[in-house]
C-alpha cells in the first residue's frame, strides 16, 4: 500500500511539470526563412530548439503580423538559428531498439513519413538527420533527388542454441558506395557508429580527403554539466498516528541549517530547458514536543518528548526552467533518499497520582528507520551563476511500526551558487 500511495505521489509530481511546462509554453519568434516552390521569404519563425523533427512550423513576416502556418508539404524547408530543414518524403525504421522487443529479424521495417529532415552536413556530400514519432534517430543522404535511408538495425539472433543481439550495419556499405572517389576513407568506415557524432566525424574525413568545399555544418551539440554548491534553512514537522503524547504534542517546527552539493546534467536541445539536478544534502532536525494527560490537579501525567535525527541525503531531481527577462524560473520535482547518521528519541514522564510522583525517561521507538524516502517539489529562480529555491519534501518518517506511521514535512529556502 506505501508503495502505491508513493508512486501515485510521483505521478503527481510529472503531472505537476508538464502542467508548469505548458503553463510557460510561450512563443519564441526569432529571425527565420522558408524556402517556397517560387522563393525565398525572410521573416520570423517560432524556434523551439526541436529534440525530434517539427511537423509543421509557424511563420511571420514582421512580429505583429498573424501567424502562418507551413508544413513539409507546404514548403521545400526553411532555416532558422543555426539549424537548416529540408522538406522530404522518406523511409523511416521503425522496428523497436529496445532490448525486450527485439525480433528475430535482420531486416529493418519501414513505414513512409513526410518530415521536415534537419541538415546536419551539406555540400558536394550531405546529410541528415531524422527523429521518427517513435523516437529512432536515423540518418539520410541525397542520391539525385531522393533522400536515401542510411538502414542500421538490432535485432535477436539465435546461434547454437542461445539468443543474443546483432546488428544490421547496412549503412557502412552504402556510406562506403557514397564516399567510393577516396579511398582513404574506407577504413575509417568500421570504426563509424549509427551516432551524430561518429557520422559528422566522417563526413568531415571526407572534405578532408576531397579537398571539397564545406557548404553548413550543424555541430553536435554537447551535454552540459554543472557543479555547485548550496546552503539554507529547512523546518521540519512530524505526523503521528498513534500514540497520544506524540499525534497531540504541542510543539513547533524544527529549524536547522542544511547545506549540499549539486550535480546538473544538461541534455541539447528543447532549449536546455529540461535537465537532471541531483544532490548530495546534509539535513537535520530536533522537534521538542509537550503533551499534559491531565484528569485533575492530582491526577496526571505530563509527558516530554525529543525527537531528532540526522540525514546525508541523495536527491534526484527533473527539472524544467524557463526564461523570464534575464532570470530562469525552474520547477524541481523527484525523490529523496535519506540515510540516518544520528538519532534521538526519548520521552520524559511526570506524573502524579495524589501524593505520589516520578519520573520516568525511556526510548519512544526501541527501532529507528534509518533510510527514510521522500518526495521532492520546488520552485525557484536563477540568475548567472546564482540561485533561489523554495521546496518541500515529504517523507516516510522515522518509525518501523506497522501500528505508528509516521511522515516528515519539510520546508527549504536554499541559496545556491555554481562553480
Amino acid at each position: 500500500m506505501q508503495t502505491r500511495n508513493f508512486m501515485k505521489k510521483i505521478r503527481l509530481i510529472i503531472l505537476s511539470i508538464f502542467i508548469f511546462q505548458t503553463s510557460f509554453c510561450q512563443e519564441n519568434y526569432i529571425p527565420g526563412y522558408i524556402v517556397s516552390n517560387r522563393d525565398t521569404l525572410h521573416g520570423f519563425i517560432d524556434y523551439r530548439n526541436w529534440e525530434g523533427n517539427p511537423d509543421k512550423i509557424f511563420f511571420k513576416e514582421k512580429l505583429n503580423d498573424k501567424k502562418s502556418t507551413y508544413s513539409p508539404m507546404d514548403i521545400k524547408g526553411f532555416s532558422v538559428h543555426d539549424e537548416m530543414y529540408k522538406s522530404a518524403i522518406v523511409k523511416t525504421g521503425i522496428s523497436s531498439t529496445e532490448i525486450n522487443a527485439l525480433e528475430l529479424d535482420a531486416e529493418l521495417q519501414y513505414a513512409i513519413d513526410t518530415t521536415f529532415l534537419q541538415t546536419i552536413i551539406k555540400g558536394e556530400k550531405s546529410l541528415y538527420f531524422y527523429r521518427n514519432e517513435v523516437g529512432k534517430a536515423q540518418f539520410y543522404i541525397k542520391q539525385d533527388s531522393s533522400y536515401v535511408l542510411l538502414i542500421y538495425n538490432k535485432y535477436l539472433k539465435e546461434q547454437d542454441g542461445k539468443t543474443g543481439t546483432a546488428e544490421n550495419r547496412k549503412y557502412l556499405g552504402q556510406l562506403s558506395f557514397y564516399f567510393h572517389d577516396c579511398p582513404t576513407i574506407q577504413s575509417k568506415l568500421t570504426s563509424t557508429g549509427y551516432t551524430k557524432k561518429s557520422m559528422e566525424n566522417l563526413f568531415l574525413d571526407y572534405y578532408n580527403c576531397a579537398q571539397s568545399k564545406l557548404e553548413f555544418q550543424k555541430k553536435t551539440e554537447k551535454t552540459i554539466a554543472e557543479f555547485g554548491v548550496f546552503a539554507g534553512l529547512s523546518l521540519t514537522s512530524l505526523k503521528f498516528n498513534a500514540i497520544d503524547y506524540l499525534m497531540n504534542a504541542d510543539c513547533d517546527p524544527s529549524a536547522n541549517l542544511s547545506a549540499g552539493l549539486f550535480f546538473e546534467v544538461i541534455p541539447p536541445r528543447n532549449q536546455r530547458k529540461w535537465s537532471l539536478n541531483n544532490e548530495l544534502i546534509f539535513s537535520s532536525y530536533k522537534i521538542k514536543g509537550l503533551y499534559n494527560d491531565y484528569e485533575s490537579e492530582n491526577r496526571y501525567t505530563i509527558y516530554h518528548t525529543t525527537i531528532g535525527l540526522s540525514y546525508l541525503k541523495m536527491n534526484n531531481m527533473l527539472r524544467y526552467k524557463y526564461p523570464v527577462g534575464n532570470l530562469f524560473v525552474y520547477l524541481n520535482a523527484g525523490i529523496s533518499n535519506g540515510f540516518a547518521i544520528s538519532e534521538i528519541n526519548t520521552v520524559k514522564k511526570e506524573s502524579k497520582i495524589y501524593s505520589s510522583e516520578r519520573i520516568d525517561e525511556d526510548v519512544i521507538l526501541n527501532e529507528i528507520r534509518k533510510y527514510e524516502q521522500g518526495y521532492i517539489l520546488g520552485l525557484g529562480t536563477k540568475y548567472k551563476r546564482y540561485s533561489f529555491e523554495v521546496r518541500y519534501e515529504n517523507g516516510n518518517g522515522m518509525s518501523v511500526s506497522s501500528q505508528l506511521k509516521s511522515s516528515s514535512n519539510r520546508f527549504y529556502f536554499l541559496l545556491g551558487c555554481k562553480f
